[in-house]
């Protein structure tokens, strides 16, 4: 991740100076235009211990300093500061080993969005050596070191995907929900909705993991898929704080204390995942809500908040997923990959699997356990069709379902007429089926969609029910169904 360590260590290479000099050299972008002095009329400098800890990521950089290198009149002046007082410490004969250090560091990055680096890898060259320094410098010096955050914040949060790629206009998207869409003092709440396996869950904890730096009280996980595990994550939680709980407690009990003490906090974020029911939470929220909620489900009918649609990802974040899958960190050397081959065959794979994250995490833990070339996993796709992601070789390692069994959980909540429209769907061609077709050939359809066909009304609630679990997107005139929920219905119909 492209930070201020990281960003500091490449300049002490490049110039030979020490921590204590560099680090203040460097921040003298911030404090020389807004003339923030000692009492005693130097220009501030911070002590050699605070720049060791700065450039180990053990503290982070003050916000006096992060809202001086936002301002216009450092922003206007970054360029000709570096010029005057960095640039020419650089040694000659590393400025390219730098350049090309720092192009890794920015390409290999997955929370810069693609937009920023190609804004900063323009300026990556000796002509702009000192713009693109610059540029740098207030990029990062804007990025909170949170991971001081992850101890201190109390949190229940599932293990980090050490794996998560791309995302990143979607998660400056809800942050800016959050900041820039409340309503007096009531902050919103967000719902993500989206097909099985888009990775709306993973989305969640990793906002959560970005910005637990902005919630002092607390970052909360809850299972609320049903109301057994909804009750259990909130008693964890009520034991976590020592809410006063009587000694023989109901659950009318738990939802009171929760309750009044989301009630009565400020700073915390909720994550309410995979929802299928609003009713499991009923009672645990107050009517004031005081914090952050992001309410993950597959029902796009709930209602809560601001909704936030997700869809797969694009084919660069795909590709560049499959990379981090089989490298052993950020430089993504594909370490775990033995094949001469990916370059030429990951976008054919990215188009086979639809770029569904759940079914890219399935691939590469397959290729990186059993040690397969993308060309043989691509021959298995052919043979075996979904049916590979039932190998237990092929188990996520952050999901709790894999491809197969996520869809066929909603599958099995649509109505009859939903299923067996579903089941026609998965034999066409994926994009805009048109459901006149359906209508007019109703005759020779079984009962009861026969029957809900022959009239506006019904056709329409059976088309809305595919879409409401997210397995189908379209209109009431058209249906898009992804190929691999065609064939994990056409795989039902073997069993």
């Amino acid at each position: 991740m492209l930070s201020f360590a990281v960003f500091g260590h490449e300049l002490i290479k490049v110039t030979k100076e020490n921590d204590e000099s560099i680090v203040n050299n460097v921040l003298g972008c911030v404090y020389k235009p807004l003339n923030i002095k000692q009492k005693n009329g130097e220009y501030f400098q911070l002590n050699k211990g605070t720049c060791s800890k700065l450039l180990n990521c053990k503290c982070e950089i003050t916000k006096e300093i992060q809202r001086g290198a936002a301002t216009e009149i450092v922003i206007s002046n970054a360029e000709k500061y570096f010029s005057d007082h960095v640039v020419h410490l650089f040694i000659p004969s590393l400025i390219e080993d730098f350049l090309e250090n720092m192009r890794t560091h920015i390409l290999c990055d997955t929370t810069i969005s693609e937009i920023k680096k190609e804004e900063l890898l323009l300026l990556a060259n000796k002509n702009h050596l000192a713009k693109f320094v610059s540029s740098v410098f207030l990029y990062v010096i804007n990025k909170p070191n949170t991971k001081k955050y992850i101890h201190h914040v109390k949190n229940n949060l599932p293990q980090k995907n050490e794996y998560f790629s791309g995302r990143i206009d979607q998660l400056q998207t809800i942050e800016e929900i959050f900041t820039n869409d409340k309503i007096d003092s009531v902050s919103i709440s967000q719902t993500i909705s989206g097909l099985g396996g888009i990775g709306k869950t993973q989305l969640s904890i990793e906002y959560a993991y970005r910005y637990m730096y902005k919630y002092s009280s607390c970052v909360w996980f809850v299972n609320a898929e049903n109301d057994e595990s909804t009750y259990n994550y909130f008693l964890d939680f009520a034991k976590c704080f020592k809410l006063p709980l009587p000694k023989e407690y109901t659950t009318q009990d738990l939802k009171r204390v929760v309750n009044k003490w989301f009630g009565e906090n400020q700073n915390w974020l909720l994550i309410l995942d995979n929802i299928e029911n609003i009713d499991t939470i009923n009672g645990y929220l107050p009517e004031s809500i005081k914090g952050n909620i992001l309410l993950t489900t597959r029902n796009k009918r709930i209602s809560f908040g601001k909704p936030f649609s997700l869809d797969v990802f694009s084919e660069k974040e795909a590709i560049a997923f499959l990379k981090r899958r089989l490298s052993d960190d950020n430089q993504l050397k594909l370490e775990h990959y033995y094949y001469e081959d990916f370059e030429e065959n990951c976008s054919k794979l990215v188009s086979r699997l639809g770029s569904l994250p759940l079914a890219l995490e399935q691939a590469a833990a397959y290729i990186r356990e059993v040690r397969c070339s993308l060309e043989k996993y691509l021959s298995l796709l052919a043979q075996s069709g979904v049916e590979a992601f039932q190998d237990s070789y092929a188990t996520p390692k952050y999901y709790e379902h894999i491809v197969t069994n996520t869809w066929l959980i909603s599958f099995k909540a649509l109505d009859e007429s939903s299923q067996q429209l579903m089941n026609l769907c998965a034999y066409m061609a994926p994009d805009r089926i048109p459901i006149s077709f359906f209508v007019k050939s109703k005759d020779k359809l079984p009962m009861p969609l026969k029957r809900d066909l022959s009239e506006i009304l019904t056709t329409n609630r059976i088309v809305t029910s595919l879409r409401t679990y997210s397995l189908v997107s379209g209109t009431s005139e058209f249906i898009n169904i992804h190929r691999l929920v065609q064939e994990v219905v056409r795989n039902s119909h073997k069993l």
